[in-house]
């Protein structure tokens, strides 16, 4: 994850699909900026000055051409409602592409906010159990590929039970910060995988060294049983603030 600046170079990213945001055709990403080392490439690139986040799926940077390409690849503004254009409940019809409704600032869970102590919106999971062929709000498509009618569809939203004391679950400082979002604001099915799974920001590709305290297991104690979670009704819209 990386924060572009003015200073920063200018890239053309070459996308070879229909969907490209047009914001590919200047975006800027910051010198020594890398693809994170897993199976999809992943990398989000903010730009606070532009107003948007973006989100790559194979992302690769061609050092002898100075050029960046990407298979995948969402443009959200920062200041709009984070739901994609497909939804017809966004507010912004710049937020495109093709992340299935995916809005690339909270795919991730950034150090900075665990630092800051709070995680203030909703994350991004993806589905051990095989996912559905379908999506629901505010996913516009599902990349799964089940027809069984337990299987979860990407876009449901879950979190931890409000009765729950987070706080007992023997959780370490950084995997309770995690706990009491996914409390709070709750958890959405945004991807398939062979295991439940959630993307921390990768520190280390980002050149600053392993800077997470956290174990891999380090949610475990909150294994995906009613006793823990809530299942929210498919299509949930959470209510507006105040």
């Amino acid at each position: 994850m990386y924060w572009a600046s003015p200073d920063d170079p200018e890239y053309d990213v070459a996308y070879g699909r229909q969907d490209r945001p047009p914001e590919l055709r200047n975006l800027r990403i910051p010198r020594g900026a890398a693809a994170a080392e897993n199976n999809d490439g992943s990398m989000t690139v903010f730009d606070l000055e532009r107003g948007i986040v973006v989100a790559f799926t194979e992302g690769h940077y061609d050092a002898a051409a100075d050029a960046w390409s990407a298979r995948g690849a969402t443009v959200t503004y920062l200041d709009s409602n984070g739901l994609h254009a497909e939804t017809g409940e966004s507010d912004e019809p710049r937020n495109t592409g093709s992340h299935r409704g995916n809005n690339p600032a909270v795919m991730m869970v950034r150090l900075d906010e665990v630092e800051h102590g709070r995680i203030p919106h909703v994350l991004k999971v993806a589905s051990g159990p095989e996912a559905s062929h379908e999506g629901v709000f505010p996913m516009t498509g599902s990349d799964g590929e089940s027809d069984r009618a337990v299987a979860p569809p990407q876009g449901l939203r879950l979190r931890i039970k409000p009765g729950i004391d987070v706080t007992q679950l023997g959780l370490d400082p950084q995997a309770l910060v995690i706990a009491r979002a996914m409390q709070e604001y709750g958890v959405y099915i945004g991807d398939s995988g062979g295991t439940t799974a959630l993307k921390l920001e990768d520190t280390r590709v980002e050149g600053r060294g392993q800077l997470w305290r956290i174990e891999p297991t380090a949610l475990c104690a909150l294994p995906l049983s009613p006793e823990i979670w809530d299942v929210l009704p498919e299509g949930y819209v959470p209510p507006q603030p105040g």
